[in-house]
C-alpha cells in the first residue's frame, strides 16, 4: 500500500513565521534615535526663521514709526517763527495760528522720562491752541514715538561755519534730533520675549526754521 504524505495546516503557518523577520530592538533605536535628530532639525530651522520675521518685523515697526514723528516735527519746525530751548530733551516751537489772524500756537516737543508714567520714554507732542483773542485753549498731546531709549535735540546756526551749535534761542536756526528705538517684550502686539531685544539709532536731516530765519 502506497504511503500518503500530509502537511497539516499548522506546520505551514509555522513555516510561514518563520520566514519572516522583523526589525530588531537595535534597529528600532537607531530608527528613532535618526527620526529625533531629524525633528529636532526642523524644528531648530522654523525657529530660527520665526525668530527671524519677528526681529524684522520690530526693524520695520521702528522705521515707521521713527519717519512719521520726524515728518511732523519736520513740518512743525519749517514753520516756527520762534523757539523756545528748554534743554536737550525738550522745546517749544511758535507756529502760525490755523485760523486767518495774526496769532501764533505753540507746540511743545519733548521725551517723557518721568518714571511711572503711562508715556514714559514716549516722545511727545502737545500743540496748545490759541484763539482770535490770543488766549490759550485746550491742549492736545499725542505721541509721536513710543519706547525711545535715549534722546537728544541739537540746535545749530545757519549761515556761519558749519557744524557749530547754537548757544542761544536767539541764534538757533536749525533743529536736529537723535533717538534711540529699543523693542521690548509684547512690543507692537507681538510676543518677542524669546526673540534678544533689538535697537535702532535715528539720527535726523537738520530741519531750518524757515519763518525765523
Amino acid at each position: 500500500m502506497d504511503s500518503m504524505t500530509t502537511t497539516s495546516a499548522n506546520s505551514r503557518s509555522r513555516g510561514f513565521r518563520t520566514g519572516v523577520r522583523g526589525f530588531t530592538l537595535v534597529e528600532v533605536m537607531i530608527s528613532a534615535s535618526i527620526g529625533s535628530f531629524l525633528l529636532l532639525a526642523l524644528l531648530t530651522t522654523f525657529n530660527m526663521i520665526g525668530r527671524s520675521g519677528t526681529v524684522l518685523f520690530n526693524y520695520v515697526n521702528m522705521e515707521s514709526s521713527a519717519r512719521k514723528g520726524l515728518e511732523k516735527f519736520s513740518e512743525d519746525v519749517r514753520m516756527a517763527s520762534a523757539i523756545t530751548w528748554t534743554s536737550s530733551t525738550k522745546v517749544t516751537l511758535t507756529i502760525p495760528h490755523v485760523a486767518s489772524d495774526s496769532y501764533s500756537n505753540t507746540v511743545d516737543y519733548w521725551w517723557d522720562t518721568t518714571s511711572g508714567s503711562s508715556t514714559y520714554h514716549y516722545f511727545l507732542r502737545k500743540e496748545t491752541d490759541t484763539n482770535a483773542l490770543g488766549v490759550a485753549q485746550a491742549a492736545v498731546t499725542s505721541t509721536m514715538v513710543k519706547n525711545v531709549s535715549s534722546f537728544q535735540f541739537d540746535r545749530w546756526t545757519a549761515g556761519g561755519a558749519t557744524g557749530v551749535q547754537a548757544t542761544a534761542d536767539a541764534n538757533t536756526d536749525q533743529l536736529q534730533i537723535h533717538l534711540t528705538i529699543t523693542t521690548q517684550a509684547n512690543i507692537y502686539g507681538t510676543n518677542t520675549t524669546a526673540v534678544a531685544s533689538a535697537s535702532n539709532l535715528v539720527v535726523s536731516a537738520r530741519y531750518i526754521l524757515r519763518n525765523k530765519l
